[in-house]
């Protein structure tokens, strides 16, 4: 009797859950899976690439908490940031991604038109900021339920977010409108709002703008805030200049941000905020090639570029004496901003300098302009730098009738709004410890808390402070070792980490101090990594540097 052949689906059924596989093939394999696991760190440590600091995690500088359940949730949130850190440490170290991720983004980027993480690739070589783009795509951010998940949507060992504009802004409104001073808020359009048709070759029926945007704009001048709405400016560069934005950076083109200029300058003067002045100033033409911030993010092999520098033409603003603008305190009107106002001020940016936006409000209004800028941030970061102003007894509000609040779009939906309180302390004493202008102090101390540097090419800028807080201060005049000091430094320059980045709690350290007021105009519009203690950062600071790298 011929033997019944069993069918495809019974053999199917009797070898689900069965593998054979041969001895010698179990151990090849298994010696594979564990050198792909050990191997790595063994040649990172090999390479002596790894920071061994970071192989011990402590949970040093925890809150006591009163309880012991609250003591154990302090220690237990220090713990997790420890391991975030430690990742973090393991990914920017990485021999792999020094060795591997230059080339395979040239690869992704030149054949397969793909970008990164923070980089979306357009079409005829332009390049967008994932942020951005995301923010204009994303759930409407007013809406209950996206600002529930901002609120809540953040680390064990962070610190919740405010999420809702509309708050902060009206908050510092009314705290402006007691000393007598209005507000006019100027949200500027990004640069994907403005150029969707170079992101992909849909067709668009209009320009993409958050749902949330025309709400926004509605609320803010049913609470009394007065705001300029600057699109269809900028839609009318467009048609007449044929683009608004540089090709490869987050940021408009100056003759998009000089028209903006305008029509601020016409707002705070149809509206009665100021009248025009009588200081005489004049423009200055003069052509300056930049590479955009978004293409600095790509990490390519040395001495190979796939996007070039785009030229543009500035109109510089100087006085009558011929000397470049230069803000004033004791003026009517305050401008806060971000890079948007910093683009084509500070040099750091690569963009040229003298002819910004508050260079060019100052010259349509005749009048000077105080100004409080820095990059990133411009949710909450311009308050932040006002209200230290106040507590440590500056009044930077005293005389003013108008603050210009410029900050970029995407803010509105990724921002920090917190609220934040300015009050004048008048007399304000502090024991920390704060360099003379015109001194440079040698000193030794032991870092309390240091804020985190960006790793390179994570955020549109190439430059980074980061801020410490050093205790048992000792300077050659005091051997106590009992002082404070609250000191900034650059832990990233031109997309390249420095000495101050590798600095951790608890290292002793030796410092170059001197005089941050004195420094303030070069440095005080970078990007800056704050402390998680904002009481900290209401002290005086002093501009640091490791001793050893004085020459450099």
């Amino acid at each position: 009797m011929a033997e019944k052949r069993l069918s495809r689906e019974a053999i199917a059924r009797l070898e689900v859950g069965q593998t054979d596989i041969s001895r010698t093939l179990s151990r090849v394999l298994t010696i594979f899976f564990l050198l792909s696991i050990f191997l790595v760190p063994l040649m990172q440590y090999w390479l002596g690439e790894w920071n061994h600091d970071e192989l011990f995690l402590t949970s040093a500088g925890a809150s006591a908490g009163t309880t012991f359940i609250e003591r154990v949730n302090s220690k237990n949130k220090q713990l997790l940031k420890g391991m975030d850190g430690f990742e973090k440490g393991l990914e920017e170290q990485s021999f792999l991604r020094d060795w591997s991720l230059p080339p395979l983004q040239y690869l992704f980027m030149k054949y397969l038109g793909q970008g990164s993480e923070k980089v979306v690739a357009g079409k005829d070589g332009w390049l967008f900021y994932r942020p951005g783009v995301d923010s204009l795509i994303g759930q409407p951010f007013l809406d209950e339920q996206q600002l529930t998940l901002r609120q809540e949507g953040h680390e064990i060992w962070e610190k919740s977010v405010q999420p809702d504009p509309l708050e902060a802004i009206i908050h510092f409104n009314e705290q402006l409108s007691q000393r007598g001073i209005r507000l006019l808020v100027v949200p500027i359009p990004i640069k994907p709002s403005l150029h969707p048709e170079k992101l992909s070759a849909r067709s668009y029926g209009g320009r993409p703008v958050n749902r949330s945007w025309n709400t926004f704009i509605e609320n803010l001048e049913d609470s009394g805030v007065a705001s300029v709405d600057v699109r269809p400016l900028l839609e009318q560069c467009l048609r007449e200049d044929g683009a608004a934005f540089l090709t490869t950076d987050t940021h408009w083109l100056p003759e998009a941000m000089e028209k903006v200029a305008k029509k601020v300058s016409e707002q705070i003067l149809s509206r009665g905020f100021l009248v025009k002045g009588d200081t005489k100033l004049q423009l200055q033409k003069t052509l300056q090639a930049g590479e955009g911030d978004i293409s600095k993010m790509l990490i390519f092999p040395q001495n190979t570029a796939l996007f070039g520098e785009q030229e543009v033409e500035l109109h510089q603003v100087l006085n009558e004496e011929n000397e470049f603008w230069q803000p004033e305190r004791d003026s009517k009107l305050l401008v806060l901003g971000d890079s948007f106002t910093n683009i084509y001020s500070a040099t750091a940016l690569g963009w040229g300098f003298g002819a910004g936006f508050a260079e060019h409000l100052s010259y349509n209004l005749e009048q000077p302009v105080d100004l409080l800028a820095r990059n990133d941030s411009g949710a909450y970061v311009t308050r932040e730098m006002l209200a230290a102003e106040l507590a440590r007894g500056r009044d930077r509000l005293a005389g003013k009738k108008v603050v210009v609040w410029q900050f970029a779009e995407r803010e509105l939906a990724l921002g920090n709004w917190k609220r934040i309180d300015l009050k004048l302390v008048e007399g304000a004493q502090s024991d920390f410890f704060v360099v003379e202008a015109g001194n440079m102090i040698e000193v030794q101390g032991t870092i309390s808390s240091i804020s985190r540097s960006p790793r390179p090419g994570s955020v549109p800028y190439r430059d980074n402070l980061v801020t410490m807080h050093l205790v048992d201060v000792q300077t050659n005049e005091n051997s106590e070792g009992d002082g404070q000091a609250l000191v900034y430094g650059l832990g990233m320059k031109d997309n390249n980490l420095t000495s101050l980045s590798s600095l951790r709690p608890n290292d002793s350290v030796t410092l170059l101090l001197s005089s941050w007021d004195e420094i303030e105009g070069q440095y005080g519009s970078y990007r800056r990594s704050p402390l998680e203690d904002e009481m900290m950062e209401l002290e005086l600071p002093n501009w640091g540097m490791i001793k050893d790298e004085k020459a450099n």
